[in-house]
């Protein structure tokens, strides 16, 4: 065996041992938290609780979480934020993953978050009527949002910015609170088009009214880039920073888990409510 493969199968060793770890902690089966260094400062950690697949090493994250020493894990959502960016500015999160221009503009406005790691690349899927061919045909199209300055906003604004137009002229902006909502709007026409994380992607595949005009998994420019990050408020990273650092090594932990056993994985997402299947 040569040097290339001893290091393949070193690797292959170790994702297992991860694997195995993860499960016994996702399983119950007798995991103890880490004690080589300090524990954490607080036995409370607050994730968001955002229904949407990308994000599915947050939802998974809470036994990594306990492994490392949190005893207090709650996932309450947006507590009536907009976005994870007000939510984590307001108190009412620690920890989230999130689309990164949320936490771009939010910074840029002065917001107390600090970004901690990349989660992965390409989620988001840009969905368009008969009325949009393409992406270049944005121009005098109604888009749904959430409201001005959230991530879908952002996104769009920046991805408009790039093909040329003027997001703030050149585009209709149709606020709809609800995002659940937005495949309907498509469908009637009251919107041109709607950005999606799964699994509300996949719902709008199967029902056949709609076309993919971006993919920011496989699409150039945007696939080179993260797609969601994990960020925290800067208040608790400066007063917490064991815990912080441990409640990130759980997110790493929860996105090697749903990398290497995505059959496990899988029916632990259906169980917590994020898809039905």
């Amino acid at each position: 065996m040569n040097t290339d493969q001893k290091s393949i199968w070193t690797r292959r060793a170790v994702l297992r041992r991860l694997s195995a770890a993860s499960c016994a902690g996702l399983y119950g089966l007798g995991a103890h938290p880490a004690a080589a260094e300090p524990p954490p400062e607080t036995g409370t950690m607050i994730v968001n609780d955002a229904p949407v697949l990308c994000v599915a090493p947050q939802h998974l994250a809470e036994a990594f979480l306990r492994m490392e020493g949190f005893t207090d894990i709650q996932y309450p959502g947006y507590k009536g934020a907009i976005s994870e960016i007000q939510a984590l500015g307001e108190g009412a999160l620690d920890i989230t993953a999130g689309l990164v221009t949320d936490f771009i503009a939010g910074i840029d406005a002065g917001a107390p978050v600090v970004v901690l790691a990349g989660l992965h690349a390409g989620c988001l899927e840009t969905f368009a009527n008969d009325r949009v061919p393409s992406l270049r045909d944005l121009a005098g199209k109604k888009v749904a949002i959430t409201g001005p300055g959230d991530h879908m906003h952002v996104f769009l604004s920046s991805v408009a910015a790039y093909i040329g137009l003027d997001p703030a002229r050149d585009i209709e902006w149709v606020v709809e609170r609800n995002f659940r909502d937005w495949p309907r709007l498509l469908e009637d026409g009251q919107v041109d088009v709607v950005a999606a994380f799964p699994p509300q992607t996949y719902a709008i595949r199967e029902m056949g009214f709609a076309h993919v005009i971006l993919d920011n998994t496989t699409d150039d420019p945007w696939r080179h880039y993260f797609c969601c990050m994990v960020t925290a408020r800067r208040r608790h990273v400066r007063q917490y920073p064991v815990a912080t650092k441990r409640a990130l090594r759980a997110f790493v932990k929860a996105i090697q888990f749903c990398s290497i056993e995505p059959e496990r994985a899988a029916p632990l997402l259906v169980e917590r409510g994020i898809t039905s299947r």
